[in-house]
């Protein structure tokens, strides 16, 4: 797909498009027979952290992080499994293994004739004609086909913007059997989260279900090295620069297009090489190793609705949860910030990380502040006081040691009817969620009774991958291996064995009848 820029909004997709999530490329290597790769001796005695295996074996075998191997010797022939954390140069030894845990050194030396498995049948080795990363892009391509062909999903999908219309069923609220003034039944059912919820006022959109900000660009021009700070509420700071990396966004051309390159940044879109910006200090969330990027916690999007060289950018916080996040930014000339709520004070003195205010009333307890073009975040308050402070942009900490120095922050802010102390999405409040069903219910809020009055982002799809659907990728990716040239490579074929084309038969017509059960059928009435 060609790299352009496409100021609107981003098209319905997965919310992780690379993520393998229907199989794995071990299942089909099981459900084909695939045995696992052959063992090798070491190529030196091993360490209480790692083993060693050549450089020929490790490129023809392949290894990779979160590999299992299995390591054995004539002084333990049961072996012990490790998984691989991390591999690097061994030197005159070869190429090291590392892994965690326990192990025995003395059992596992050369002269014990230790061996190395890896025990993942599909591996990106140069000893196979199929490797691992071929099996995994099948499975991408057959997860988005199962997706396509039954009309819903079994992980999550990402709508940044769909337009409804504002149903009302009775002229008068109350009555019988209904404690809501209106509906809007959206497109797709299984709603995991509601991630923007606008509603039309003739002139602009109320934002009800997430809290949001909003950038404006005033002259591309000026912006050369200046940034945007994205605070999520827990002390850390995303930094969004303006460069020519794929962790920066560009102001190139004009204020629209800039807009636009901040919001394929923040949103990581892979149509223009964009990569994830992680947040600093690092986190991570339970469940997962991988460091928390501003994509996870932030969505953007440019121009649209909005105007040109405008951003909205909403956290994807549940709600009102997103009112702990804040925006600043190194340029306040050129960049403005709007629809957030703001808390302002002034500075008394400085000792070490600890900043003195008047009152710290009104601001969130961790995140980010604007101190005229500069930039600091801290990680706690008392009423006097922000603490754990770090210079973000410029050095603020020096700047603030003058009594009186003024000081501001701009929160992400929810337009809840009464605001958040009051309003809320709850079946007596705002609105509420029929989540299985797709239907979102008004009660207090609702929009101006024109076409296309609603305007929803959100996350669905199946939380469970049932088992049927798990069984129909791993035979479709089977039969795509079947009828590859490399096949007889791999499949064993012997005369009382079912024939390779007996196989695509029988797989194929069994996927037919899985998904078919699946199929979403709309019925109008």
């Amino acid at each position: 797909m060609p790299m352009v820029f496409s100021p609107g909004e981003p098209e319905v997709r997965p919310l992780y498009p690379s993520e393998i999530v229907y199989t794995t490329a071990q299942k089909v290597a099981d459900l084909l027979d695939i045995g696992p790769q052959e063992a090798v001796a070491v190529s030196a005695d091993s360490e209480s952290d790692r083993v060693y295996v050549t450089g020929s074996d490790y490129r023809s075998i392949g290894f990779a992080v979160g590999d299992t191997i299995l390591i054995y010797s004539d002084a333990q022939a049961l072996g012990i499994e490790k998984t691989i954390t991390s591999i690097a140069e061994g030197g005159s030894n070869g190429v090291a293994l590392y892994f965690t845990g326990s192990f025995s050194t003395s059992d596992y030396q050369s002269a014990d004739n230790t061996y190395v498995q890896n025990t993942a049948s599909f591996t990106n080795g140069r000893t196979r004609g199929i490797t691992k990363s071929k099996v995994e892009n099948i499975i991408l391509r057959m997860q988005d086909k199962i997706d396509n062909i039954t009309k819903s999903a079994w992980r999550p999908y990402l709508v940044s913007a769909e337009y409804l219309n504002f149903d009302t069923y009775k002229p008068y609220r109350r009555r019988y059997y209904t404690d809501y003034v209106g509906t809007t039944p959206l497109l797709f059912r299984n709603i995991q989260q509601i991630l923007r919820l606008e509603l039309w006022q003739g002139d602009d959109y109320r934002e009800i279900g997430a809290a949001e900000a909003r950038i404006q660009i005033s002259d591309y021009s000026e912006l050369s090295g200046d940034s945007v700070y994205l605070a999520p509420g827990n002390g850390s700071v995303g930094t969004l620069t303006v460069g020519t990396g794929t962790t920066n966004w560009r102001a190139d051309f004009d204020n629209i297009t800039a807009a636009q390159n901040l919001a394929d940044l923040i949103n990581r879109e892979d149509r223009v090489g964009k990569t994830a910006v992680e947040f600093s200090p690092t986190f991570t969330l339970e469940g997962s190793t991988s460091n928390v990027a501003v994509d996870n916690e932030f969505l953007a999007s440019a121009n649209a609705d909005y105007g040109g060289g405008k951003l909205k950018v909403t956290s994807m916080r549940d709600g009102a949860a997103g009112e702990t996040c804040t925006i600043a930014t190194s340029d306040t000339t050129n960049i403005s910030l709007s629809q957030t709520s703001t808390a302002t004070t002034t500075s008394t003195s400085v000792s070490s990380t600890t900043v003195n205010v008047a009152s710290t009333s009104g601001f969130v307890e961790k995140g980010v502040l604007q101190v005229g073009n500069e930039v600091l975040s801290y990680t706690g308050t008392t009423d006097t006081t922000f603490t754990g402070c770090a210079n973000v942009s410029g050095t603020p900490l020096t700047t603030l040691n003058t009594s009186g120095t003024s000081i501001t922050q701009h929160k992400f802010s929810i337009d809840f009817q009464g605001g958040s102390a009051i309003g809320d999405h709850a079946r007596l409040r705002d609105w509420w969620l029929d989540a299985e069903s797709g239907i979102v219910y008004f009660n207090n809020s609702y929009p101006f009774f024109e076409w296309n009055a609603v305007k929803v982002a959100y996350i669905y799809g199946e939380r469970y991958l049932e088992r049927a659907i798990e069984d129909a990728c791993t035979k479709l990716v089977a039969v795509d291996l079947l009828l590859s040239d490399d096949r007889s490579v791999l499949i064993p074929e012997g005369t009382s064995n079912v024939s390779l084309e007996n196989k695509i038969r029988i797989f194929d017509e069994d996927v037919a009848r899985t998904l078919g059960r699946y199929t979403e059928v709309v019925v109008f009435e």
